[in-house]
C-alpha cells in the first residue's frame, strides 16, 4: 500500500522545528512518487499501523464512522471553554466561600492551587482531548487499565447535569414572577402576611416589628423571635413551648427570603419530609431542559457560534450590576468584608480544602467537558495559550463577581442595620435571597432582577450546553452509529435529555433544596480529586512524561515542548500535582464535618448517603479495572502488563497527523539505539501503539 511506502520514507526526514502535519506528509507523499510499481520494497514491519491489513473497502467505511466535526470558527473554542468553565459557581459559590474562609486571605491558597493544580490539569486534559480527537470515555488510550477514569468523568458529569438545571429553573421561576409583575411591585418587596414569617421586616416594616437586644435573660430562638424565658408561674420555657409571649424580634428575616422558601420551593422543614411535586419547578425545570435540548440538538457546529452571546454576555450584565452596586451607600462595607484578610485562617486546612475543590468547581476539571471540547479542535490548535486564558480568565471573573455581590450586601447592611454576618448565606441564598432582595430597594427594581436572573440563567446553559455535550459526545464515540443520521442523533439526544430530566424531579419536591446541598457538596468532592490524581500518575508513571510530551510537541512544535519553560509541566505533573491532590484529600478525610446550611444540621444518613455519592465517582475506574483485568488474563489469555501498554486507539484522528507522531517517536528510538539505551520495552510500546 502506499501509505505503507510514505512511512518506509518518512524516517529519513526529520520534522523541522516549523513543520506542520500536511508539510510532513506532503514531502513524504513527494518522495514517494519516485519508487516505482514494481518496486520490491517492503513497508517497515516494527512500526505496526492501525490501517495496515486492511482493504480499501474497510478503510473508507471505518474513515466514515470515524468523521468528527470541528470547530468552524476561530474563538469556537475559547468562547465555549471559556463558557463552560465561568459558570454559576463564581458568582453565587465563589464569594460566599472568600468570606467564609477569612476573606481576601482565601485567594492566597486559591491562586496557589490555581497554579499547581488548575493550569496543568486544564492543559493535560486539553491535550488529551485534542491528541486523540476523542471524548472522555475513549480518549484514556495511552494506559489501558486506566481508561475508567473516562467513565468516571462522565458518572461526576452526569450527577452535574441532573442537579444543576434546577438551579437554571429557580432563575426562570423568578424571571416569570419578575414580568408578570411589571405594572405592580415585584412580590418579594414587601411582606406578605399570607407567606411571611412572624420576623419578616422589609423597608415599610409592614408587620411593625420591633426589633430588640436579646440578652441571656430572654428566649433566643431560631425564628428570630425573643421570647420571656419563664412564664409568670416561674415555670422554664423553651422554644418549641406553646403559649410563647414575644417581646420583638432579634432577628428579621427578608421577604425574598420567605419569599424563596414559601413561594418558590415551597421547603419543608427537614430533608426527611420529602412534601410534595412543586409542579412550577417541574415546569420551569422542563423549560429549562428545553433550552439545553435545543442548544445541543445540532452539536458544535450551532452551539459554537451560541457561545460568542452566552459567554461575553454575562460580563456585559456583571458589569452593568456592579457599576450599580459600588455606587449604592454601604458598598464599601460589603466590599471591605470581602477581601480583608484574616491571616490566622491559613492555618485552618478547611481553608485549604475549600478553595482546591472551588477550583475544580469552577474549572470544572475532571468533570469530562475540557476534554470533550478539545476533542473537536484541528491538531495544531494551540491549546496551551488557550490554557492560560482559560484558567486566567475564570479566576478574574470570580474575583470580580465577589466585588459585585459584596457591594450590594454591603448596601442592605447599610439599608437593614444588620451586621453583615447576618446578611451573608451560602449557595442558593447568596443568589436567590440576598440579591432580589436588594433589588427592591433601587428605583428601576424590575430592570435590575431581570438582568440578574438573565445573567444567571445563561451562565447556568453554558455549563449545562458543555456537561450535557460531554455525555453525548461519550455515548457517539462508543456506539458512533448512533450519529451516522439526523433521525438517530436526535433520538440519542432526546433520549438523554429525558432521562436527566426526570432524574431531577428530586429536586423538585418540598424537600428537594436539601438534595440540592447534598449533590452540590459531595458530587465533586474527595472523590473527584482521587479521579483527577489517577490522571496525573497514568500519564506519568505508566505511559511516561516523555512520551506525552513527544504527543504534545506534534500538536504544538517542538520549540514548544523543548523550551526551558516547559520543565514546568514535567515538575507538576509528575510531583507537585499529584502530592497536593492526594494530600487534599487525606486532609477532606481527616476534617470531616456532616453537612450544615444556613443552621439546618443534615441528619447522618444524608451525610452517609453523600460520601457514598463522591465514592461512587471512582466506580467508573474500579468497575473498568475488574473487567479489564478478567479479560486479559481469562478471555484473551495475554499477560497483565498488556493492560500498561499504549492500545490502537490512542493516536491521532487524521493519517497525516499519526506519520508525523510516528516520525517523532521512531527518531527518539533511533536516537536511544545510538545510545545504547534499551529500557522498559520502549520499542514494543512503540509497536503496539502505531
Amino acid at each position: 500500500m502506499i501509505v505503507d511506502k510514505i512511512i518506509s520514507n518518512s524516517f529519513n526526514e526529520i520534522p523541522k522545528k516549523n513543520d506542520t502535519p500536511s508539510s510532513i506528509s506532503s514531502k513524504s507523499i513527494e518522495k514517494s512518487d519516485d519508487i516505482s510499481s514494481e518496486s520490491k520494497l517492503e513497508p517497515i514491519n516494527y512500526i505496526h499501523l492501525p490501517w495496515q491489513n486492511e482493504s480499501e473497502k474497510d478503510q473508507s467505511k471505518k474513515s466514515k464512522i470515524k468523521e468528527r466535526e470541528t470547530w468552524k470558527g476561530k474563538f469556537d473554542f475559547f468562547l465555549s471553554a471559556l463558557a463552560y468553565a465561568v459558570g454559576l459557581g463564581a458568582v453565587w459559590r465563589f464569594p460566599y466561600l472568600c468570606y467564609k474562609n477569612g476573606g481576601g486571605v482565601f485567594l492566597i491558597p486559591y491562586f496557589i492551587f490555581l497554579i499547581t493544580i488548575g493550569i496543568p490539569l486544564v492543559f493535560l486534559e486539553l491535550s488529551v482531548g485534542q491528541f486523540t480527537s476523542s471524548g472522555p470515555l475513549t480518549c484514556w488510550r495511552m494506559t489501558p487499565f486506566f481508561r475508567g477514569i473516562g467513565l468516571s468523568m462522565n458518572i461526576v458529569n452526569g450527577y452535574l447535569c441532573i442537579y444543576y438545571n434546577i438551579i437554571l429553573a429557580y432563575s426562570i421561576y423568578f424571571l416569570y414572577y419578575t414580568v408578570k409583575n411589571l405594572a405592580n411591585d415585584l412580590p418579594w418587596q414587601n411582606c406578605n402576611p399570607l407567606w411571611s414569617s412572624s420576623n419578616c421586616l422589609d423597608e415599610k416594616n409592614t408587620l411593625n416589628l420591633t426589633i430588640i437586644k436579646c440578652t441571656d435573660k430572654y428566649l433566643k430562638c431560631n425564628d428570630g423571635n425573643c421570647y420571656e424565658k419563664f412564664t409568670t408561674t416561674n415555670v422554664l420555657m423553651n422554644c418549641s413551648s406553646t403559649n410563647l409571649t414575644s417581646l420583638g424580634i432579634w432577628k428579621s428575616a427578608f421577604p425574598s427570603q420567605d419569599f424563596w422558601n414559601k413561594i418558590i420551593l415551597e421547603k419543608s422543614d427537614s430533608i426527611n419530609e420529602t412534601g410534595n411535586l412543586v409542579w412550577q419547578l417541574v415546569l420551569a425545570l422542563f423549560v429549562s431542559w428545553v433550552f439545553v435540548y435545543f442548544m445541543v440538538l445540532n452539536g458544535i457546529k450551532v452551539s459554537g457560534k451560541l457561545v460568542y452571546f452566552t459567554a461575553l454576555f454575562p460580563y456585559v450584565i456583571l458589569l452593568i450590576l456592579g457599576i450599580r452596586g459600588w455606587t449604592l451607600p454601604g458598598a464599601d462595607i460589603g466590599i471591605k468584608y470581602y477581601i480583608y484578610p484574616d491571616l490566622s485562617r491559613l492555618k485552618d486546612y478547611t481553608v485549604w480544602t475549600d478553595a482546591a475543590i472551588q477550583l475544580f468547581f469552577t474549572l470544572n476539571v475532571a468533570y469530562g467537558g475540557l476534554v470533550t471540547l478539545s476533542s473537536y479542535n484541528n491538531f495544531n490548535t494551540n491549546i496551551l495559550r488557550d490554557t492560560i486564558l482559560v484558567t486566567v480568565s475564570n479566576c478574574f471573573t470570580s474575583i470580580f463577581a465577589g466585588f459585585v455581590i459584596f457591594a450590594y450586601m454591603g448596601y442592605i447592611s447599610f439599608k437593614t442595620g444588620h451586621e453583615i454576618s447576618d446578611v451573608i448565606q451560602a449557595g442558593q441564598g447568596l443568589a436567590y435571597v440576598v440579591y432580589p432582595f436588594a433589588v427592591t430597594t433601587i428605583k428601576g427594581a424590575h430592570l435590575w432582577a431581570i438582568l440578574f436572573f438573565l445573567m444567571m440563567l445563561i451562565l447556568g446553559l453554558d455549563t449545562m450546553m458543555a456537561s450535557v455535550e460531554t455525555l453525548i459526545t461519550s455515548l457517539f464515540d462508543i456506539i458512533p452509529k448512533l450519529k451516522k443520521t439526523k433521525m438517530r442523533r436526535m433520538m440519542s439526544v432526546t433520549f438523554i435529555c429525558m432521562v436527566l430530566f426526570l432524574s431531577g424531579f428530586i429536586f423538585c419536591f418540598q424537600s428537594g433544596t436539601y438534595w440540592v446541598e447534598i449533590f452540590d457538596s459531595y458530587s465533586g468532592n474527595w472523590g473527584i480529586l482521587l479521579v483527577a490524581f489517577l490522571e496525573c500518575i497514568s500519564i506519568t508513571c505508566f505511559y511516561g512524561y516523555d512520551k506525552f510530551k513527544r504527543d504534545i510537541g506534534a500538536m504544538l512544535g517542538r520549540e514548544v515542548v523543548e523550551s526551558k519553560w516547559f520543565l514546568f509541566w514535567k515538575i507538576m505533573w509528575n510531583y507537585l500535582t499529584p502530592l497536593i491532590l492526594l494530600g487534599i484529600c487525606i486532609f477532606t478525610w481527616i476534617g470531616f464535618k456532616g453537612l450544615e446550611s444556613n443552621g439546618y444540621i443534615f441528619p447522618d444518613w444524608s451525610n452517609l448517603f453523600g460520601n457514598l455519592l463522591s465514592a461512587s465517582t471512582l466506580s467508573g475506574v474500579f468497575i473498568w479495572n475488574f473487567f479489564s483485568i478478567f479479560e486479559i488474563i481469562f478471555i484473551k489469555r495475554k499477560p497483565l502488563r498488556t493492560l500498561f501498554v499504549p492500545d490502537q486507539g490512542w493516536k491521532p484522528l487524521k493519517i497525516e497527523n499519526q506519520i508525523m507522531v510516528n516520525i517523532i517517536h521512531q527518531e527518539e528510538i533511533s536516537k536511544r539505539a545510538n545510545k545504547g539505551k534499551t529500557n522498559e520495552g520502549f520499542d514494543v510500546v512503540e509497536i503496539e501503539k502505531f
